[in-house]
């Protein structure tokens, strides 16, 4: 009888490594169908629930650069939600860029024509943390007319610019294009597309311009629940097709996001989080 118990023994004990390995995959499995139960059934990365529509990788391997765990993608979604000692807040609303606020953070700027959904997506990436009163969306194109800081705690700012096309305001052309080539501690822009409309005029001036200016940017697709598949797949496609002929600074996997849903809003807060030295991807 002892014999067969310490046979038993001995079998569980070299059959534990085996059951932690099935833990630890199950944990990540869990937390990544939690993370996306909060996104309208989108996955984590909006593209690739798009994948399926096409025979051809959209995004090529080679360009596939930002791929983060559910553990990453955990730890930049918490980034965005506030707690003691970590305050999410406007700061500052600028015109004259003297008056710029002084602050040792890295910040982020959201740039793209009126009506794209820029307050809307820095609200969602909000939304979790702090009242939806703390930046302001309109329904009228060109609401925001200054510079919008917001502080997510000591970590990085995040900057709401003014809309270009659409009662776009007099002094955009110069402050805005003195403030994204000269800012020291703008570290990433984001350019946005509105995925219903397609890539417009408007959007090719858009990204000639951040090419002009040479600072590192990426593109997000905003509105995602809007087109039917098939067209947000086109859309995409010209969106990656023009990118790939006419930009050489562009982040090379755009971002496909909803703000009402808040699909595609985890990914791109652990993106914000990364380049702006806050994570380490593991």
């Amino acid at each position: 009888m002892r014999l067969v118990v310490t046979g038993m023994i001995s079998s569980v004990k070299r059959l534990e490594p085996c059951v932690q390995v099935f833990r630890n995959v199950t944990s990540l499995w869990n937390r990544e169908y939690s993370l996306r139960s909060h996104a309208d059934s989108w996955r984590i990365n909006p593209i690739e629930d798009l994948q399926d529509f096409v025979a051809v990788p959209l995004i090529k391997k080679e360009n596939y650069l930002f791929n983060p765990s559910p553990e990453d993608i955990e730890k930049g979604h918490n980034l965005f939600i506030q707690k003691p000692g970590h305050v999410i807040k406007m700061v500052k609303s600028v015109v004259d860029l003297e008056k710029l606020p002084v602050q040792n953070i890295p910040e982020v700027s959201f740039v793209g024509q009126s009506n794209v959904g820029k307050s809307s997506l820095i609200n969602a990436l909000f939304c979790n943390a702090v009242n939806t009163n703390l930046v302001r969306i309109g329904k009228t194109p060109g609401l925001t007319k200054t510079l919008l800081f917001f502080n997510v705690g000591k970590q990085l700012s995040l900057v709401d610019m003014p809309g270009y096309g659409t009662n776009m305001p007099s002094y955009y052309t110069e402050t805005m294009h003195t403030y994204l080539k000269t800012r020291r501690e703008l570290c990433r822009s984001f350019l946005l597309v509105d995925s219903e409309q397609g890539l417009t005029n408007l959007d090719k001036q858009g990204l000639k311009m951040m090419e002009n200016l040479a600072k590192p940017y990426a593109i997000v697709m905003t509105k995602i629940d809007k087109p039917r598949r098939s067209v947000l797949v086109k859309n995409l496609m010209e969106v990656l097709d023009h990118a790939n002929k006419h930009t050489h600074i562009c982040f090379p996997q755009p971002f496909l996001v909803c703000a009402p849903s808040l699909a595609g809003i985890m990914y791109l807060q652990t993106f914000i989080a990364h380049v702006t030295g806050n994570l380490q991807l593991m």
